[in-house]
């Protein structure tokens, strides 16, 4: 409350002229994100057994921040009642003392020592709430965030979620939670000083007072409008944000070949364009975000001009201790009406967030392959397996049998006459097809617009079968190399050994732990490739 503890770290700084990270404390285990992330993990589990598909991450997230939440509103419902009753109760009686003719001096210092005490609970109570509210935040950004990694690392297939989606919701919508803890709270203390202020103003100038009142009470309306076209404006803000980082990651991705193909100018104009509506969505924001920031101040001028002008126009008496006190009384309502917009805003925000947090969770995990082979010395094993993608594949090209040393013979002959038959349907289908049969060209379209392979197969629409009758048979401590055309299935094969892949026939076995890493491995490779392709020299340590 009275930060303290950063006085020693300044004075450390200001001896040894820098500061290195052996001179900061070290983080409490509390509020890593390891065990914040656990927590909100079994929190999350908890509500999807409990509710099965109406899981709501915002009930999670409550219960994640509830207890800190709830002690960060009481609080602030200290430094509101202190900031209250300094200015109505001691300020008023300090005006009066100061008409008096025979001026008591311990009466005037203990007035004085309590609008100190008023200001202090005040000040230290704000304080208090601050430090809940960003500590309270920052667990729960990394918690969540956390989640979204291992979530990340174990989905079977990101579905209708591009890259830049999921790079957007780590980078921004983590810090939308973040700023919902911190900010979203000081929401409750609008209401009660608001409450407060009514009845004692009109305790201290009667009917009148309930004009500027009424002021403060309808600003309250435009504030929340405001802060809900905001809110809009952010929402469709974050698709575009999207839609210019998948861009951007595939310009990134694929450098080569639009320097190659010269789609430079093409790539770039499609940003610039992608760009310019972005910011004009911000600059929108921007504008009705400062229309609330920039009406806050005024409002405790109009409410003051009407109160005091019918007051005097209705005839009544004004004294300098009603006006004080009546001017400090709104001043003290005006905090409740400045946090009002923002922390609509964070919550506004962070509902959103929240969604797409949600939808990220709910995806399917990778089960992972958990039968061993029956054979002690083999570590991967795969007996007439065939595989599908779920919601389109990697590679679309069926694979061909393949058959490792050691294998029975009745597997290839059956992988050979399973291949054999799909391709007499296949061909059935396609000649259907390029016949038209009955001259319709609706039905014709509409059979075009089925694949020949999912109409032969039958296997849901939402997956694409693409390894068929696999046998394979990888001894420990072999190295083994996987080569074939591009679409032949490599990527496939290995994905199905890491269970990515959802089985429709046969098994797959895998003994011990995996690792795998992709892309880094094969970029690099083709990099040196296509270098010594062109002639250019490479140095050994390279």
């Amino acid at each position: 409350m009275t930060f303290h503890w950063l006085t020693p770290l300044a004075v450390r700084a200001r001896r040894k002229g820098q500061l290195l990270l052996d001179d900061i404390w070290p983080m409490s285990e509390r509020e890593g994100c390891h065990a914040n992330s656990l927590r909100l993990a079994s929190l999350w589990e908890d509500e999807q057994r409990s509710k099965g598909s109406d899981t709501s991450l915002c009930s999670v997230v409550w219960s994640f921040c509830r207890t800190r939440l709830l002690l960060s509103i009481l609080c602030l419902a200290v430094t509101q009642v202190a900031g209250f009753s300094g200015p109505a109760f001691v300020v008023k009686r300090l005006l009066e003392y100061t008409q008096q003719e025979e001026p008591d001096l311990v009466y005037g210092l203990l007035l004085v020592l309590g609008l100190l005490a008023t200001e202090l609970v005040r000040s230290w109570s704000l304080a208090l709430t601050w430090a809940l509210n960003y500590r309270t935040g920052s667990r729960l950004r990394g918690a969540i965030l956390s989640l979204a990694f291992h979530k990340i690392l174990k989905l079977r297939s990101i579905r209708d979620k591009s890259v830049g989606q999921l790079v957007n919701m780590c980078s921004s919508d983590g810090q939308r939670m973040f700023e919902a803890a911190a900010v979203g709270s000081l929401l409750a203390g609008g209401p009660l000083v608001a409450v407060l202020g009514v009845a004692y103003n009109l305790f201290i100038l009667g009917p009148t007072s309930l004009l500027g009142s009424a002021v403060f009470i309808l600003f309250y309306p435009t504030m929340m409008f405001s802060s809900r076209l905001t809110a809009y404006f952010r929402r469709k803000g974050v698709a575009v944000t999207d839609r210019r980082v998948q861009k951007m990651n595939e310009i990134l991705s694929y450098i080569k070949f639009i320097k190659m193909y010269a789609w430079v100018k093409a790539f770039a104009q499609d940003v610039h364009r992608i760009r310019e509506e972005e910011r004009r969505i911000l600059e929108l924001t921007g504008y009705f975000q400062s229309i609330t920031v920039g009406v806050a101040p005024i409002v405790v001028v109009i409410a003051s001009v009407a109160t005091f002008s019918t007051h005097i126009l209705l005839g009544y008496d004004l004294t300098a201790a009603q006006v004080f006190t009546v001017v400090t009384v709104f001043n003290a309502m005006t905090f409740a009406l400045k946090v009002t917009p923002f922390s609509v805003k964070s919550l506004s925000e962070a509902s959103v967030a929240m969604e797409r947090f949600k939808t990220l969770l709910l995806l399917p995990e990778v089960d992972g392959v958990r039968a061993l082979p029956d054979d002690p010395q083999v570590t991967v094993e795969m007996c007439g397996a065939s595989l599908a993608w779920e919601g389109g594949g990697q590679s679309a090209q069926p694979s061909p049998c393949v058959r490792s040393a050691g294998r029975h013979r009745h597997g290839r002959d059956k992988c050979r006459h399973s291949v054999g038959l799909q391709e007499e349907q296949e061909e059935e289908v396609t000649g259907s097809l390029l016949r038209g049969e009955g001259g319709d060209i609706a039905s014709c379209q509409e059979e075009e617009a089925r694949p020949p392979l999912l109409a032969v197969v039958p296997v849901s629409q939402r997956l694409q079968k693409t390894l068929h009758c696999i046998n394979l048979s990888v001894q420990q401590g072999k190295l083994v190399g996987v080569c074939g055309s591009v679409g032949s299935g490599k990527t496939s094969l290995i994905s199905a050994i890491l269970g990515q892949m959802t089985i429709l026939e046969g098994s797959v076995a895998v003994r011990g732990r995996l690792a795998y890493v992709a892309q880094q491995a094969w970029i690099l490779n083709a990099t040196l490739r296509d270098n010594i392709l062109f002639g250019q020299e490479y140095q050994e340590d390279r």
